[in-house]
């Protein structure tokens, strides 16, 4: 089953190689942070208080997003299905630590009750839609493991937004004071909700396809 709009392929290959892209650069200078000596940035109290549990997110959600991207490749998919389970299966088990890892985190968020939710709710569904997504796989439903991978990709690829949006606040020398509370929803849910849009409209586009077909025959 289809469950994208329809695009050209010159369109598609452009934007899942952006995707590899971000996903590499944000994903592999996460991994820095395993290193000893690495700066934190931002030097917040909360992150600063809770090192171990920031660098263990950090690595293993660098990983995710390394991994990510992979699990969306046809061609990876098709030739090498071997590798295409690995790569999943390493995916699945970086956010089970870094998804975990996510939450005292969260608990212990600059900007109080509301960033603190914010962030809890996103480790929260990473988990959940990650784990939905294994399920539909170990049961053989295909196209909705797919459909539940990408709602998982979505929420990690937060951290590819997260840093877009500090980096812009850093450009125009706004203190991360003044919007981190924001960053606990804006990282996530914009995205999230428009692929929620986006899969409906390609099921939307999907059935009236199939409704004109049948009424063609």
């Amino acid at each position: 089953m289809n469950i994208t709009p329809t695009s050209t392929p010159f369109a598609r290959r452009v934007g899942f190689g952006l995707l590899i892209l971000a996903s590499l650069l944000i994903g592999l200078s996460a991994l820095r942070y395993g290193l000893p000596g690495q700066p934190f940035a931002p030097p917040m109290p909360n992150l600063l208080n809770q090192r171990e549990w920031l660098v263990l997110h950090a690595v293993t959600g660098g990983l995710a997003l390394v991994l990510g991207p992979w699990q969306f490749s046809t061609r990876l998919r098709a030739r090498h299905p071997g590798l295409h389970r690995a790569v999943g299966w390493g995916y699945v088990l970086a956010i089970l630590v870094g998804g975990i890892a996510s939450l005292p985190l969260a608990l212990g968020a600059e900007g109080g009750p509301v960033a603190q939710l914010g962030f809890a709710l996103l480790g929260v569904i990473w988990l959940t839609t990650t784990a939905i997504a294994l399920g539909h796989i170990k049961a053989h439903r295909i196209a909705e493991h797919r459909r539940w991978m990408l709602r998982s990709f979505v929420l990690t690829a937060a951290g590819i937004t997260l840093r877009l949006q500090i980096g812009i606040g850093n450009a125009f020398e706004v203190p991360i004071d003044q919007y981190y509370t924001s960053l606990a929803w804006t990282s996530w849910l914009p995205q999230a909700l428009l692929l929620e849009w986006w899969m409906k409209r390609g099921r939307s586009a999907h059935a009236r396809h199939s409704s004109h077909a049948s009424a063609s025959f």
